[in-house]
């Protein structure tokens, strides 16, 4: 009896502990380095120091891009929090945000202040948002679900 509870610590302890991640392995390297186009080029200039990306420099760099400090303080306490998943959210959601204004005004500060330019393609949209941009374009007047836009906009 004492060999079998010996045997089975034994397993119990040899078990790879695995953290659960909501980026399915065969996405999980593409993003890894934070991307590749001109906004990652432009993130990673600005934030990798030489033990890795650095989130406070990172959360600056949102702020001084005029980003709503409340939004980006509520990413940075989580990450200072290390909830689970919170850097790569913090990175994913504010990075899309700094990418929107990138693509209106053509350009972003830096962390010295000094304007970098940084052209980003629209976005395409395929599949189920592809079809339902359409429906909504073919629909009268081109209103969501046959609504104004004031009704449209005011239930939210």
């Amino acid at each position: 009896m004492a060999e079998e509870q010996e045997v089975e610590v034994a397993e119990a302890t040899t078990e790879k502990k695995e953290t659960k991640s909501i980026v399915p392995a065969k996405y999980a390297g593409r993003y890894k380095a934070g991307g590749s186009d001109a906004l990652a080029a432009f993130i990673n200039e600005n934030c990798k120091g030489k033990d890795g990306f650095e989130y406070p420099a990172f959360f600056e760099l949102c702020k001084k891009n005029g980003i709503d400090e409340a939004k980006v303080d509520h990413y940075a306490g989580q990450v200072k929090d290390n909830r689970h998943g919170s850097q790569g959210r913090a990175r994913m959601t504010l990075r899309n945000m700094l990418a929107t204004i990138a693509r209106k005004n053509g350009k972003l500060q830096n962390l010295n202040g000094e304007e970098v330019a940084i052209n980003l393609p629209k976005p395409t949209v395929s599949g189920a948002a592809a079809s339902a941009a359409q429906a909504a374009g073919s629909d009268s007047g081109g209103s969501a679900g046959g609504q104004s836009a004031e009704a449209a906009t005011s239930q939210f």
